[in-house]
């Protein structure tokens, strides 16, 4: 994936129009394996044939990167979750024009997408995939499940736990330490 470094000044977002949004958690469609992604910008106009930025052969735009999509559609340009992360201080409370400087100013790589190649998810969705082989396993054993995006509640003879997708498990009684050791096996 090219990292692209275009900075327009002009770029803010559309929410009127926009099926993504700046702050949305994303994933590529194409890849079997995606990283989190945020929405970082979603330039009003500016489709993918606009996006323009160097590699190692030269110019190139997203559209001509992308031709199976088409070239008018909607640029949006993300960043990886993690790196937003671990480069910007409560990034979640930065209004969208700051988020995308903060990215800049921060030099998080930016990727420009077809808005039509990215999927939409919930925040830590992808993180917390390893969750639903364990509440296939606790309903299996017999234990009462409530499968949230990022987290189980599991029940059993009244004590209620909480698994979240880091692996934590939250909650008092005799089934928590051998609940840590099942997560912490199945997290391998």
């Amino acid at each position: 994936m090219p990292v692209h470094t275009n900075d327009p000044d002009n770029m803010t977002p559309d929410k009127s129009t926009a099926a993504l949004s700046v702050g949305d958690s994303v994933a590529d469609t194409e890849d079997d394996d995606p990283d989190e992604a945020l929405v970082i910008k979603r330039p009003p106009g500016q489709t993918v044939a606009d996006w323009e930025y160097e590699t190692g052969s030269g110019k190139t735009t997203t559209a001509e990167e992308n031709p199976e999509y088409p070239s008018d559609d909607q640029l949006v340009l993300v960043a990886f979750r993690s790196a937003v992360a671990d480069a910007i201080d409560d990034w979640q409370v930065l209004d969208e024009d700051s988020l995308y400087e903060q990215v800049v100013d921060h030099d998080t790589s930016r990727y420009g997408f077809p808005e039509s190649r990215l999927e939409q998810i919930e925040p830590g969705e992808l993180e917390a995939e390893w969750l639903d082989s364990l509440a296939d396993r606790f309903t299996d054993a017999g234990w009462e499940v409530t499968h949230n995006t990022t987290e189980l509640i599991v029940t059993q003879y009244d004590e209620e736990y909480r698994i979240t997708a880091h692996g934590t498990v939250e909650g008092e009684g005799e089934y928590r330490t051998p609940l840590e050791n099942i997560v912490e096996m199945e997290k391998q």
